[in-house]
């Protein structure tokens, strides 16, 4: 049994106790040397940069600690273990300093900054460059169906409402709705970048320093938009992560739904998506199957992009409102994670929307199924002879239980069944001849009709997907300039730390 005297014997008296390495600082030593060593080097490098022009050390300090923290930005990180000796990476590399540089001059590096503005700055720097590599991920299989809408413009199928055909539509104009949602998707991205993208170097611990810093300057050189003002903002604020882990949530949310629809039609009894062999599998025992296992096992994927981001709230509330370890490596690794499944789900839609097949016929053949022409037989009797809606409705209804009853489909409706049913209804026989019927059910006109602003009519589909290829390569565009402003800024960084020291 745990008793005092055992605890002590197995963990010994003195900081760090052995539990403790092993269960909390071991694990987060590994995080941070995965994940912010070289962006700790980096934000060194820009205090050491700043402090320098302000004057706060010498020339010759500023000198030895840039080449200092270059000799130790060459070497590996990655087979560094935990040692007791230091408490976490951040002393580590302050020690390796101190080993390059003397201690005294060392410790000049850390005037005017805390692990807390450094911490903060470091989780920024890191999901930044993951939200980057989700947009260009998510802008992939945005193009994917962009091009498949372009393809589709004129395949008519059923929509569905409550999982039943409902009424004639496009696949270009179901495609581009789920695209419409990745775009947003993308524009939540986007202002979520600019939260991150805030520099909180100068907060220190959190009231800032009594020496005149340049928190501006630090930030230009590490490529951010601008500063996290309040100091105790920059510390205790934590609504990056939230904004962060909502935008993920929601994008998966809404993948998830996309593939419910798309494993369906990848069914043999709706046989309109036909994946091509790369991304199926044969069963053990029965020859004749192909499994979609490429997006089964995407699937799960997304819901482990959904829950890891979720962790991110579960963490979180109930923590004060200042500097909390909570929000620090061990909850960090959770957003990663889902930005790890996020992207893998969305490579691999990319490869399957790409090479897949449509059942075109398929699809045509059943938009003539299920009567679900009848809003437009009912919209016709109002047009042409000015009925209200309900009673057209009432008589459209009433039609379709008749043909339902006798066992007919909707092409055997006649100008006879009309005549009948409205006499009953209204008390007074509604004539509709033949061609306007044949009119009415027929779902290409169906769709071409309704051309209204957002509607599936070809001409309108096609006005949407100029519209959101325009759309598209504005995000494009937007990517690439946070990429550059990234790299010039590293290359800025570089510039000035050689123009020290040489």
């Amino acid at each position: 049994m745990y008793s005092r005297e055992y605890v002590e014997q197995m963990d010994g008296i003195k900081f760090p106790g052995k539990t403790f390495q092993d269960c909390v600082l071991a694990p987060i030593f590994d995080t941070q040397k995965n994940y912010y060593a070289k962006p700790f080097i980096q934000i060194s490098k820009a205090h050491a940069v700043m402090l320098y022009e302000q004057k706060i050390i010498t020339l010759d300090e500023a000198k030895q600690i840039l080449s200092g923290l270059k000799q130790i930005d060459a070497m590996d990180m990655g087979d560094r273990q935990y040692d007791p000796a230091y408490e976490d990476m951040f002393f580590m590399i302050e020690h390796e300093l101190e080993n390059l540089i003397g201690k005294d001059t060392a410790g000049r590096l850390h005037i005017a900054r805390s692990r807390n503005d450094i911490d903060i700055c470091e989780f920024r720097m890191v999901l930044r460059e993951k939200i980057l590599e989700v947009m260009e991920a998510l802008n992939i299989f945005r193009h994917v169906l962009l091009s498949m809408a372009r393809e589709n413009i004129d395949t008519v199928m059923p929509a569905y409402t409550h999982t039943q055909p409902a009424q004639p539509t496009t696949l270009a104009h179901y495609i581009l709705a789920y695209q419409d949602s990745l775009e947003r998707d993308f524009d939540r991205l986007l202002h979520l970048l600019h939260t991150i993208n805030k520099s909180p170097l100068g907060a220190a611990a959190i009231t800032t320093t009594g020496f005149p810093i340049n928190r501006q300057r630090t930030a230009e050189l590490l490529g951010f938009d601008g500063l996290v003002e309040n100091s105790y903002d920059s510390i205790a604020g934590c609504d990056y992560l939230t904004e962060c882990a909502s935008a993920l949530m929601i994008m998966n949310t809404s993948l998830s739904r996309f593939m419910k629809d798309t494993l369906d039609f990848c069914t043999k009894e709706f046989n309109v998506f036909y994946l091509s062999d790369p991304y199926v599998q044969v069963s053990s025992i029965m020859p004749q199957k192909r499994n979609p296992s490429s997006l089964e096992q995407t699937r799960p994927t997304v819901s482990k992009a959904i829950a890891e981001s979720k962790c991110v709230f579960d963490i979180l509330h109930n923590t004060p409102f200042g500097d909390i370890v909570d929000t620090e490596e061990q909850l960090q690794p959770h957003l990663y994670d889902s930005i790890k499944y996020t992207i893998r789900a969305l490579k691999m839609l990319s490869s399957v929307f790409t090479t897949l097949t449509v059942n075109k016929d398929i699809l045509f053949d059943r938009a003539h199924e299920g009567f679900i022409t009848a809003t437009e037989l009912a919209d016709i009797l109002v047009r042409e002879k000015g009925l209200s809606f309900r009673h057209s409705h009432k008589i459209t209804s009433q039609i379709v239980k008749y043909m339902i009853k006798h066992g007919k489909k909707a092409k055997d409706i006649t100008p006879q069944i009309i005549a009948e049913i409205s006499q009953e209804v209204l008390g007074r026989a509604i004539d509709l001849d033949a061609p306007e019927i044949e009119k009415a059910l027929d779902p290409v006109n169906f769709v071409h009709v309704r051309a209204i602003t957002g509607g599936p009519a070809p001409s309108e589909t096609q006005r949407m997907l100029d519209n959101r290829l325009i759309t598209f390569d504005k995000h494009q565009q937007q990517y690439h300039e946070y990429m550059e402003l990234l790299k010039e800024a590293a290359q800025k960084l570089d510039n000035e730390v050689n123009r020290i020291i040489v």
